[in-house]
């Protein structure tokens, strides 16, 4: 099931231009929020693995 989005926009004027900023964060059910969380966790640990053993 795909989540729905809160979308926020804000608009930045930069020298002549109007930038328009979009921010789409996604609307989760308590039950599915827990889910992305932990799967989220599980991908910072093994990139953090990964690189953490590499040393300069």
């Amino acid at each position: 099931m795909q989540p729905t989005y809160q979308t926020e926009a804000h608009k930045k004027r930069v020298g002549d231009v109007i930038l328009t900023i979009t921010n789409r964060t996604p609307i989760y059910h308590r039950d599915e929020k827990a889910a992305v969380k932990k799967k989220i966790e599980q991908q910072l640990y093994e990139i953090f693995c990964k690189y953490g053993s590499v040393r300069s």
